[in-house]
């Protein structure tokens, strides 16, 4: 923020003329902020503004180091869990309703929800058996549908925040409103400097412990390999929990992870009772204008600083992790498939390298083009979940893994991102990520077993990809 920049000259829109003429239409509207050239780490506006029920998520393009979009729900109008019903269903009901009966300028995307699913969904969406308990007993989809939202554009350091007005819409209501914002702005403009970040390199708390032991994770590979030499499947995703206590709070977890093991996507749920928080390497799906994008992530080694080139060249010779990549990546294509026009899914990207602080990945792009009797919803019923967190083919792997997992996965290997209601959405994998009930704190981690799998260094993988939590 510009240093004489005067607080009462920004700009609220819709102006207050606009504003009566959209009240005729609409029985809820978007007033919104521009805050210029203020060059911020948006987890300060999260820190500085968010309220008990909140949510966070951070954007980065593959390959580059800084983010592009931060989108924050501060304050929120309605959160709903959802459990033992399609929540899909529930997210198209809500969308047609809001995309009618509110306004918000399509500059901005603030009319929409945020939203998760977990890994349990997957029985809406395709016929798998009976799936297991989440062990954390958390609701198989959370619905947020924000009051006070904010984006942080870091390119060009703008930041916009809206806040939703609703029944009775009149001049008072958006006097007080355009007061509110404006009030906002100017906190932020005194207090910002004074927040600072400053996070310790290792998440404190006790020593992790594994659900299960080593013995008996490394049985579960080798009845995998048995099952796919018989030739029952070609590929099975399997994972294992870790648990460990400590006082952490969530704000504290979000900055950890976006200091310690930043990836394209940094989220948090933070709910009264648990928290959602990860740093997640892969893109489950895009939708933006009719064109659905997934970016398979799969292929692992684990990665050693000043090694970065050997290890590249390693993982990309290897054998294993190539014929894994290949399988989810035609799983892609095929899901995309369901709803795309023929000819229209195309790879774009193939076995490029993603290097982070814990591991380096084999990252592929696949697109393709909706029907026009399919829309963005559709598209994410027909994907979910991503076939990197499952295996191939995916029914029957979702079959050897509710056979061999202990319990259920719960968000792990689901969805979490926003769902916009112009028909768009972006949402990452739950993967890298850590629930927060209380005291304690749960995380998976997992791998794709094929014919070449060797049982120590898959049991090695997991717990590569939860170094962050140790």
């Amino acid at each position: 923020m510009q240093k004489n920049q005067n607080i009462n000259s920004f700009s609220v829109s819709p102006s207050l003329d606009e504003y009566g003429i959209i009240s005729q239409e609409y029985k809820s509207i978007y007033l919104s902020v521009e805050i210029k050239d203020i060059d911020v780490d948006p987890l300060q506006i999260y820190k500085l503004l968010k309220s008990e029920n909140c949510f966070y998520m951070q954007k980065t393009l593959p390959g580059q180091s800084e983010a592009y979009e931060t989108i924050m729900g501060l304050k929120n109008e309605k959160v709903e869990k959802i459990s033992g019903q399609n929540p899909v269903e529930k997210i198209r009901e809500i969308i047609k309703e809001n995309k009618l009966s509110t306004f918000c300028s399509k500059n901005y995307n603030h009319n929409g929800l945020f939203s998760y699913f977990s890994y349990e969904c997957f029985k809406y969406f395709d016929k798998v058996p009976k799936l297991k308990k989440d062990p954390n007993n958390l609701p198989e989809c959370i619905i947020i549908i924000p009051e006070l939202i904010s984006t942080y554009h870091h390119k060009n350091k703008k930041l916009i925040i809206s806040k939703k007005i609703n029944k009775p819409i009149n001049k008072n209501a958006y006097i007080k409103t355009k007061s509110d914002l404006i009030e906002i702005a100017e906190k932020i403009h005194n207090k910002l400097k004074n927040l600072k970040i400053d996070i310790s390199k290792k998440l404190p708390g006790s020593k992790l412990t594994a659900i299960i032991d080593k013995n008996k994770y490394i049985k579960k590979i080798e009845s995998i390999k048995k099952e796919i030499i018989s030739g029952e499947l070609i590929q099975c995703v399997l994972t294992q929990r870790f648990k460990k206590t400590s006082k952490v709070d969530d704000q504290y977890l979000i900055e950890y992870l976006s200091q310690n093991y930043p990836s394209e996507y940094i989220y948090q749920i933070s709910l009264k009772g648990f928290s959602i928080t990860g740093s997640s390497p892969e893109m489950f799906l895009k939708v933006a204008n009719k064109i659905a994008t997934i970016r398979p992530v799969a292929g692992t080694i684990a990665s050693i600083k000043g090694e970065t080139k050997e290890l590249i060249d390693k993982l990309k010779s290897s054998v294993k992790d190539k014929a894994e990549h290949i399988m989810l990546v035609d799983l892609a294509r095929n899901d995309l498939g369901k709803v795309a026009n023929p000819g229209s899914v195309k790879v774009d990207k193939l076995m490029e390298t993603m290097v982070y602080n814990n591991v380096i990945h084999l990252v592929s792009e696949v697109n393709g083009e909706l029907r026009d009797d399919k829309d963005f919803l559709d598209a994410f019923s027909s994907t979910f979940p991503i076939g990197t967190l499952v295996g191939a083919p995916k029914i029957r792997a979702a079959e050897l893994i509710n056979d061999l997992e202990e319990e259920g996965r719960g968000p792990y290997c689901g969805a979490i991102g926003w769902f916009s209601c112009e028909g768009n959405l972006e949402a990452s994998t739950i993967i890298r990520t850590v629930i927060k009930k209380d005291e304690e704190l749960s995380f998976n981690g997992g791998g794709g077993i094929v014919f070449d799998s060797i049982p120590e260094v898959e049991y090695q993988e997991t717990l590569d990809k939860v170094k962050a939590f140790w």
